[in-house]
C-alpha cells in the first residue's frame, strides 16, 4: 500500500471518529462532516466498537425515548456497511499514554493509535485533538479533516 490510506487502485480506508456515526443514528453534527459523509461511497470505512458506545452516550443526552427505533436502524447500518476495527493491544497502551500527556479524551487517543497501528487514516474533525498531536511532536501524516477528504481521494 502506498500514499496516505490507499492505492491508486484501491479506495480510501478511513477509521472515522464519532461524530461520523452520529448521522446514520439520526443525529445531525456539524456541517463539514456531513459533506465529508458524502464521499463516503468512495472509501473503506471503518469504525471502533467504542466510538458505537461514545455515539451512545451522546444520544442518550438528545435523543428521546420514542425516537429510539431510528438509532437502532443507524447502529445496524453502521455494522452492516462499515467494517469493525478492533484495536491491538499497543494502542491502548499508547491512548493511555496520550491520555496521561493531557489529551483528555481517551476515545479519540484510541482512534488515533488504532490508525497508526493498522494504517488507516483517521477521519477525524476534532481540531483540539490535531492540536494536542501537533503540540507534542505526534506525527499526524495519518489524520485528515472533512475538508480534506475529497483532495486526499483526488491524490489516491
Amino acid at each position: 500500500m502506498s500514499g496516505r490510506g490507499g492505492t491508486s487502485r484501491s479506495k480510501l480506508r478511513l477509521l472515522v471518529d464519532t461524530s461520523f456515526l452520529l448521522p446514520a443514528m439520526g443525529v445531525e453534527t456539524e456541517r463539514e462532516v456531513m459533506e465529508a459523509i458524502k464521499h463516503f461511497h468512495t472509501a473503506e470505512v471503518h469504525y471502533l466498537e467504542a466510538s458505537i458506545l461514545e455515539a451512545m452516550w451522546k444520544i442518550i443526552k438528545v435523543v428521546p425515548a420514542g425516537k429510539i427505533g431510528r438509532v437502532r436502524e443507524g447502529v445496524e447500518a453502521i455494522m452492516e456497511t462499515y467494517r469493525r476495527v478492533t484495536p491491538h493491544p499497543e494502542a491502548y497502551i499508547e491512548a493511555y499514554k496520550l491520555y496521561r500527556e493531557g489529551h483528555r479524551d481517551y476515545i479519540d487517543n484510541l482512534l488515533y493509535a488504532t490508525s497508526r497501528k493498522t494504517g488507516l487514516l483517521l477521519l477525524t474533525a476534532d481540531r483540539e485533538l490535531i492540536g494536542f498531536l501537533k503540540e507534542k511532536g505526534y506525527p499526524i501524516d495519518n489524520v485528515v479533516t472533512p475538508k480534506e477528504v475529497k483532495r486526499v481521494r483526488a491524490a489516491t
